[in-house]
């Protein structure tokens, strides 16, 4: 009977600053202060999802990450940032999800209300459904807009005359 192959399967936790970033295989590198600032190989970010559903989002340079690593450093994966002084926890209730962007741009829901808010920076675009939202206003191309239920591509006006008279609330 073959005898099992040995491994040195321990583990370490740290905590280390991002020191690179590798966008395209998203992983990054860090230092770890605990270990006096031994650079990591290039580790990857963990993520929700990397399949048919994904989900993409890397930390920047300078970042708290969580890591682990194997028993000789030279191999392991980064958990996830942590919320430090330097970049503290920018809500306060377990209700909120909460993206939020350096450029100013927050994506929040508050499973609470149902309340999804969205702030921007720049313009919300929808393209699938031909929306564009952008300074209030919207456009929509080979669609329609209906607000408390009034059509503004098939609403109709009564009590039209000619002249400088304004017509009617739409019906």
């Amino acid at each position: 009977m073959p005898q099992a192959p040995t491994h040195n399967f321990a583990a370490t936790y740290q905590e280390g600053i991002v020191s690179q970033v590798d966008a395209k295989r998203h992983k990054i590198k860090a230092t770890i202060p605990a270990l006096e600032d031994f650079e990591t190989a290039w580790l990857s970010f963990l993520t929700p999802n990397a399949g048919g559903n994904q989900f993409y989002c890397l930390p920047d340079i300078g970042e708290l990450v969580a890591i682990l690593l194997d028993a000789r450093g030279e191999g392991g994966c980064v958990l996830g940032a942590i919320y430090n002084n330097q970049d503290p926890t920018p809500a306060a209730s377990n209700d909120i999800w909460l993206k939020k962007f350096s450029n100013g741009t927050t994506i929040e829901h508050n499973r609470k209300t149902g309340d999804i808010t969205i702030h921007a920076a720049g313009k919300v675009i929808i393209n699938h459904s031909n929306v564009d939202v952008n300074n209030g206003t919207v456009t929509v191309n080979g669609g329609d807009v209906v607000a408390d239920g009034i059509s503004l591509k098939n609403h109709t006006h009564s009590g039209v005359k000619a002249g400088g008279d304004n017509t009617r609330k739409p019906q």
